[in-house]
């Protein structure tokens, strides 16, 4: 009967794989000599390079030996099992790969649309000339004492009953800014307020330093 080899790995490996399970099963047991290379290759449906690959990959690790003339003894269960080990510890790091690089691989096409949404909104925004009056850019000076303090630190909305709703650092923007977000030095603070809101902002961010 042909044996059914796993999509996935490469198939002299897949047959390696499998004599190796058989000899841990005790299918195959040591000092056992197998089939002929012809033989193993129609019971796996490959070609007998193929299975001479496999065979040349358990006899490196000592599983087997392979004797001109004689065929192919088995020779150690416990290298068998070691190389299983070793093959399932391998397989689990490149799974677990797999499943880092496919979540951040989402989490970038996730950032990609916020991104490309909260543009849009602030496009609106910028259009509705209603919107346009409330907001304004206000610079967070290195010397100002809100550097090194978090959103949520400096009080803005409570100080002033404006709201930042960006950060535009170094030519990048942050949206919808965390409260724990540290403010830097040369911060532009993109605020929303009434335009008494604004002048306190702008009253806040340039008051003197406060005492730490």
């Amino acid at each position: 009967m042909q044996q059914r080899l796993e999509v996935g790995h490469s198939r002299y490996e897949q047959i390696a794989i499998d004599i190796a399970q058989k000899i841990v099963r005790g299918e195959f047991r040591v000092g056992q000599k197998l089939s002929g290379r012809s033989l193993l290759a129609g019971t796996y449906n490959v070609s007998p390079e193929t299975i001479r690959r496999s065979i040349a990959l358990l006899q490196n690790i000592g599983v087997v030996e392979a004797i001109t003339g004689s065929g192919i003894m088995i020779k150690s269960s416990k290298l068998a099992k070691e190389y299983l080990i070793e093959f399932n510890e391998r397989q689990e790091i490149i799974n677990l790969r797999n499943i880092i690089n496919d979540l951040l691989n989402q989490r970038r096409y996730l950032d990609t649309e916020l991104e490309k949404e909260l543009s849009k909104l602030l496009e609106i925004s910028f259009q509705k000339s209603s919107i346009l009056q409330q907001i304004e850019e206000v610079v967070v000076l290195p010397t100002s004492w809100m550097v090194g303090r978090t959103i949520a630190d400096s009080n803005v909305r409570s100080l002033t009953g404006a709201t930042i709703v960006a950060i535009n650092r170094h030519g990048e923007e942050i949206f919808s800014p965390a409260a724990d977000l540290l403010l830097e030095g040369d911060d532009i603070l993109i605020i929303v307020g009434t335009t008494g809101a604004k002048e306190r902002v702008k009253e806040l961010v340039f008051s003197e330093p406060e005492e730490k």
